[in-house]
């Protein structure tokens, strides 16, 4: 390789390809530098832009029709009936290898009242399916008394509520009061003098009795009430009955008494559960036969 002056003839070509060039890489390399500044300023002020002007105003009308649509939901939500209470469900051994099985509801909803069909499962035996219903605020008892299953020993049973009908209540139809209609058209209706006592042996069998009054002091007539019966031992439920009373007219005292086919001691309370929808026009008498 020949040398000059100590530089390669590599050498002076790169310097003279640098000399010709110098200006060229210079303008060039400006050029990139200004444009890598014009892209990168270009794009914060578009997102500055976008920001603020474009994308803000859209983006605020969805947050705030985020916020109406949750507005709606929880309308519906609220106007949506809320789910029945129930307690565990109760089992009594009866005569003859029979149960007596008992649940207590609670309707929450001021508004709705619902309608359904219920049955008990007992160790994997469904009893026969009933009709219930429960009314707005208020609390109702489901029995199945007298069953006899076809495998003895069962305490326990689980309820089966199917067929669930929700029904809101009409304002024109309670006169736009609800508490006040029930206690217009049953509110005279009363359960007075209840007692538990044992009763004269049967057959040479001990029995207790429970009586009461039902009192109609009020102007409306029923074609059918039930009452379900709870005697207690403090606070225990230990026995339940039903009666159904026919045709109860204004005016009328209805003297009821319910047997039980064993005594026991203790009954410290007695608990009458009156079982009517009177929100239904057919639950009660016509003028004419009052």
């Amino acid at each position: 390789m020949e040398t000059y002056s100590g530089f390669t003839s590599g050498d002076l070509r790169a310097a003279n390809w640098w000399v010709r060039n110098k200006l060229k890489i210079k303008f060039w390399s400006r050029t990139i530098l200004i444009a890598l500044n014009v892209l990168v300023w270009g794009y914060v002020f578009w997102g500055l832009l976008d920001a603020y002007a474009i994308s803000y105003p859209r983006e605020s009308r969805i947050t705030a029709e985020i916020a109406n649509d949750q507005k709606i939901l929880d309308a519906i939500q609220q106007d949506r009936p809320r789910n029945i209470g129930t307690s565990q469900v109760s089992v009594f051994t009866s005569t003859e290898d029979r149960l007596d099985m008992m649940v207590d509801l609670q309707n929450p909803n001021d508004e709705w009242w619902v309608k359904f069909n219920y049955r008990f499962n007992v160790s994997g035996e469904e009893t026969p399916t009933r009709q219930g219903f429960i009314l707005p605020s208020s609390n109702n008892t489901l029995t199945e008394l007298g069953w006899k299953p076809k495998a003895k020993g069962g305490t326990s049973a689980r309820l089966i509520i199917e067929n669930i009908q929700w029904h809101r209540v009409n304002p024109d139809a309670v006169d736009n009061n609800y508490n006040d209609f029930i206690r217009k058209h049953f509110g005279a209706v009363t359960v007075e003098h209840v007692r538990y006592d044992f009763a004269a042996p049967t057959q040479g069998q001990s029995i207790a009795r429970t009586s009461f009054d039902v009192v109609n002091s009020g102007a409306y007539g029923y074609w059918s009430i039930d009452y379900v019966v709870k005697i207690k031992r403090g606070t225990t439920v230990i026995a339940v009955n039903r009666i159904n009373i026919r045709e109860l007219k204004p005016g009328e005292t209805r003297p009821i008494e319910i047997y039980w086919p064993s005594t026991a001691a203790g009954i410290s309370n007695t608990e009458v559960v009156p079982v009517i929808n009177l929100l239904d026009p057919n639950a009660y008498l016509p003028s004419e036969r009052l």
